[in-house]
């Protein structure tokens, strides 16, 4: 990743950047507050079931939950922000594959949640670098290709991205994973293209403050 920083790319431009450190789950780095009721856990799952007993199958929605930043010295950072009043995860990711293999990894994902509703971050028996989970972790801001280690995440290949690779970074709802998964991706050209305060998300790039705001919104 280059040293140099380039000026601002296209995309959403709202409100004022904040930093990469601590949990910053506000704008002002406060606790947020519950949004997303547990008494709704399972709905989404039960309405997955009548769709899968047909022919129609069902996926879960994806909401801008999840953002990567490029801190001052180049290093880029993952920002998880769950709808649960408990702050956690499920079985969050980071798997990079060759580009050419991105459509049917993304195809083989779709097909695992359809059958089983529930771990999403398997790769399909596909090759991969980077890591993943299994389970429940509580959500944080880190490092993208450093995990915390509370999370005893599966880890494979370089700390850093692979050029004319495609990037995959995600997590699911921590009680059902039928209701949410959040999703980004990306490659190192795009890492590189970052401003100071622009985050990287499904919806393009955006303000760190304006990220925080649409996953607010998203829950």
């Amino acid at each position: 990743m280059s040293s140099a920083r380039p000026g601002p790319p296209g995309g959403l431009r709202v409100g004022s950047p904040g930093n990469a450190g601590g949990r910053g789950w506000g704008m002002n780095g406060s606790t947020r507050t519950a949004r997303w009721p547990r008494a709704r856990a399972g709905v989404a799952a039960a309405l997955c079931g009548v769709a899968l007993s047909g022919t129609t199958g069902c996926s879960p929605a994806e909401r801008t939950l999840v953002a990567v930043l490029v801190d001052g010295s180049g290093t880029p950072h993952a920002l998880l922000r769950p709808c649960d009043g408990g702050d956690r995860v499920r079985a969050p990711w980071l798997h990079g594959t060759p580009e050419a293999d991105a459509p049917e990894r993304q195809e083989t994902r779709e097909g695992t949640e359809e059958e089983t509703g529930q771990e999403t971050g398997a790769a399909g028996g596909r090759e991969w670098s980077g890591w993943e989970t299994r389970g429940t972790h509580p959500a944080a801001d880190f490092p993208l290709f450093t995990p915390p280690a509370p999370w005893r995440a599966e880890i494979r290949g370089p700390r850093s991205a692979l050029p004319d690779h495609s990037y995959e970074l995600g997590f699911a709802d921590p009680d059902d994973s039928y209701a949410y998964r959040a999703l980004v991706t990306f490659d190192a050209a795009g890492l590189d293209r970052l401003a100071d305060g622009e985050v990287l998300t499904r919806r393009g790039v955006m303000s760190r403050s304006a990220f925080e705001e649409a996953a607010r919104r998203a829950c």
